[in-house]
């Protein structure tokens, strides 16, 4: 009976759409458990209901409230550009054509204006009023950022060895809610002409929240099923543009729709002795998406629509698999080692303007750079737990390979290999018929030190050779070469650090 009612569960699983995704549960580690880098077999506990909800058969009904702690200080350093790579004044022009006579993109800018704003006037190189103000390279980088967190959780026995549920709440109080977007190659320069973290950022400011049941199938086997509970959000915007140069004077009319969204996950916990234990979960792909609609009229009685989707937090399909074992035990006394490795789908990897990697060509008109993609990763953790009477303590480390390759073409996702760290201690407390345990978990990831040098053949040249006036048909100075305003150009570096603290406190119920 069981297995027939998972069933349908598991095909919802494997067919499910994007959700609110949870990279923060992902990045803080369970609160007020022992979990660490482990959490798919160790310390049953209200996190379990995210991480394995098999093993809520075996955690204590509980309460559990916990404040966390994060900064985030990923440095990003950009190569110094070569002179002649910068786009000349007279492409602000709007007079010149490329060699097929088709006028270059107006996409493309002239470098000094990106750096030092455009001074106003009517004068070649000068800009219209409102003129353009200044982006200088890096100078609008995202990190450097705080968190603080507030989770909740709880653990319920419906059926005494039966049948379990639990509930995992965790809302960031800094920010309940962010979804920052940008380019990842040259038209990021129109925008923040800056490079950003590909897997931080934004991602670290959600609400994330976690449903889950275990069903205790055998004394030793038990099958959990849950799901994250997120937000699916459309927009549709409608504009009137009265006039393109003060928007002031803009009418705007927004339609936004949210619906509830669901990304299922499921795990399995098997004890085949007490000192042996065996856990193992799937976790389905998540993201939150917002799906824009666009309309712009104009006085001349034209009107253009179109639709944009982007993809924030998005995670992909993940399967691990953890064991544990009590390599010593006395009366008062147990040392155990646990190990996980955990695999990762991010060749499916979808970036905010929901592009795939791929996607960033290594020239215009070019095949895409199927070199580009993402690789699927396997994160692997090892750890120790040690208990004496009533105090716990664990500490353990965690290797993740950066699924990013080396961004030498036209695109710039920021990320490196990163190296972790968790450890912490609890002590249980006995006053009166109160039974709690408070706790301190701490968590650090060093993202190390990544260098990247572009190859010039593979980035958009904005300026062609060969380009000319279209009024007088002469030639361009400074077209030879490559010219470009991709922020990432010639190369750049990152490093970095992401840590922080979980205070908890249990109250066994």
């Amino acid at each position: 009976m069981r297995a027939r009612l998972a069933f349908p569960f598991v095909a919802t699983l494997l067919l499910s759409a994007s959700a609110r995704a949870t990279p923060t549960l992902e990045t803080l580690t369970p609160a007020g458990s022992s979990g660490g880098f482990t959490p798919l077999v160790s310390d049953p506990s209200a996190a379990s209901t995210y991480f394995n909800p098999a093993m809520l058969e075996d955690a204590p009904e509980d309460g559990l409230v916990a404040l966390s702690l994060m900064t985030e200080q990923i440095g990003v350093t950009l190569d110094g550009r070569p002179a002649s790579g910068n786009v000349p004044l007279s492409v602000g022009g709007r007079d010149i054509v490329g060699p097929d006579g088709t006028p270059i993109p107006n996409a493309t800018l002239p470098t000094q204006w990106l750096e030092q704003g455009c001074e106003e006037g009517t004068a070649v190189g000068q800009c219209p009023k409102p003129a353009l103000g200044k982006r200088p390279r890096q100078a609008a980088g995202t990190s450097g950022k705080n968190y603080t967190y507030l989770t909740l959780g709880t653990v319920k026995h419906l059926v005494k060895d039966r049948v379990s549920a639990g509930l995992y709440l965790t809302i960031p109080l800094s920010n309940l809610m962010a979804a920052t977007s940008f380019y990842n190659d040259e038209r990021e320069a129109l925008f923040s002409n800056s490079l950003h973290p590909e897997l931080y950022g934004d991602r670290m400011s959600e609400i994330s929240i976690a449903l889950a049941m275990s069903f205790r199938i055998l004394k030793t086997l038990s099958f959990g099923v849950g799901t994250t509970v997120g937000l699916a959000n459309g927009a549709t915007s409608a504009t009137y543009v009265r006039e393109s140069t003060n928007y002031d004077s803009l009418l705007l009319n927004n339609d936004v729709t949210v619906q509830a969204a669901l990304s299922p996950m499921a795990g399995v916990r098997w004890t085949p002795t007490d000192r042996f234990r065996v856990g193992a979960a799937i976790h389905a792909p998540h993201s939150f998406g917002i799906d824009a609609s666009i309309s712009a009229t104009l006085p001349t009685g034209v009107e253009s629509k179109t639709a944009r989707s982007q993809v924030h937090d998005y995670l992909p399909y993940r399967i691990g698999a953890a064991v544990e074992y009590d390599a010593v035990r006395s009366a008062h006394y147990t040392m155990a080692i646990a190990g996980q490795v955990r695999w990762a789908s991010w060749s499916s990897y979808e970036d905010r303007h929901g592009g795939s990697p791929t996607d960033y060509s290594s020239r215009v008109g070019a095949q895409p750079g199927t070199d580009m993609a993402f690789q699927d990763t396997v994160t692997w953790a090892l750890g120790v737990r040690h208990k004496y009477k009533k105090l716990a303590g664990y500490m353990d480390l965690q290797y993740a390979p950066t699924p990013v390759p080396d961004q030498v073409g036209r695109s710039n996702y920021v990320d490196s290999d990163r190296y972790g760290m968790a450890a912490g201690a609890m002590l249980d407390v006995v006053i009166g018929s109160l039974h709690i345990r408070p706790g301190i978990q701490l968590v650090g990831y060093r993202l190390v030190y990544r260098h990247t040098t572009k190859d010039d053949s593979r980035i958009v040249d904005e300026l062609p050779d060969g380009s000319r006036f279209g009024s007088t048909g002469d030639p361009v100075p400074g077209a030879r070469g490559l010219q470009t305003n991709n922020p990432g150009w010639p190369g750049f570096s990152s490093a970095g650090w992401v840590y922080g603290g979980t205070f908890s406190l249990d109250i066994m119920l």
